[in-house]
């Protein structure tokens, strides 16, 4: 990533300046961002400095020379659906992040490489939430974990569950889910960085990838598909913990748990729940998977005051500090 550069160029009278302070206060950006408001120092400063992405105001397209070898050129439109010929546009007036997020989707589908690792040096820490018994707020833990680890550890949450709800939870409107990352990356695609940029959300601090939308599509996703994702994740994100939120709807529920570096499993007292756990550990048994239970925690979440309470404990032994 080291050297990775995004120009913004436009005469618009503190646009480009308060567009690169906000982009580069962001945490760990993937590019480092530079104002221009003259065309005439953008061509100087490329001369030494290589840019892979330009967001370039319409009104400076006219100085633009096609020899400048920039990676990228992206319109910075003041129409909503402009589109110009030979160069994709965005709108001007939106949010920074919208508009970094639409511009690593663009870059994503064309870049000659991937980034490679960047911005971590350890191994990413991989944390497994899973239950057999429902109704245990194992999803509202999770969340609330993530959130407490993200505090101090780059963290990605991704929901693996038939149903989330997180459209009507926390709507992302017509952005990207899962479903567009799991088809990129099984193109072969290089900038797989990019385009999780792309995707992402934000609860606060936590990162999270907008789940499917659809149960068919989660029985769709094999096992090779989920060792690809984290592989990737970890060869090229800048995550050092991972929260996997599964369901029994997972192909390869199992292996996936194996990959986790820690599990945990909330439960309840009750008859009930005492019976599908007692199947569950029995079903691990049969595998020959029973050290899954020796990475496993059980959690009983009702005997706390809300998940928020037991995920700040929790948070201490992912926190790093």
């Amino acid at each position: 990533m080291k050297g990775r550069q995004i120009a913004v160029c436009g005469r618009e009278r503190g646009y480009a300046e308060k567009f690169a302070a906000f982009a580069n206060s962001r945490r760990d950006p993937l590019f480092s961002v530079h104002g221009f408001t003259d065309c005439s120092e953008l061509m100087a400063y490329t001369k030494e400095h290589p840019i892979d992405i330009l967001l370039l105001s319409e009104e400076c397209l006219p100085q633009l020379s096609e020899s400048s070898g920039f990676g990228k050129v992206i319109l910075l439109s003041e129409e909503e659906y402009r589109k110009e010929e030979g160069y994709p546009a965005i709108y001007k007036y939106q949010s920074c992040t919208q508009i970094l997020r639409q511009a690593m989707e663009l870059y994503a589908e064309e870049a000659p490489r991937a980034l490679g690792r960047t911005l971590r040096t350890a191994q990413m820490e991989k944390i497994g939430i899973y239950s057999p018994v429902g109704r245990t707020g194992k999803t509202g833990f999770a969340l609330a974990l993530g959130k407490e680890v993200a505090k101090s550890r780059r963290t990605l949450y991704l929901n693996m569950e038939e149903y989330s709800g997180f459209a009507a939870l926390y709507p992302y409107g017509d952005g990207w889910t899962l479903s567009e990352l799991m088809y990129f990356l099984k193109q072969g695609k290089k900038a797989f960085a990019c385009k999780l940029e792309s995707v992402i959300q934000q609860l606060g601090a936590l990162d999270y990838i907008p789940p499917l939308r659809s149960p068919v599509e989660l029985r769709h996703i094999s096992l090779e598909d989920w060792e690809a994702l984290l592989e990737a994740l970890e060869r090229e994100s800048r995550y050092e913990v991972l929260i996997l939120d599964l369901s029994g709807m997972v192909n390869g529920l199992f292996e996936l748990l194996e990959r986790c570096d820690f599990i945990y499993t909330p439960t309840e007292e009750d008859e009930m729940a005492r019976a599908k756990m007692a199947q569950y550990e029995d079903t691990l048994n049969l595998l020959s998977m029973e050290h899954i239970m020796e990475q496993t925690k059980k959690l009983r979440l009702s005997a706390f005051d809300g998940p928020e309470a037991l995920a700040k404990a929790e948070g201490r032994r992912w926190s790093g500090l």
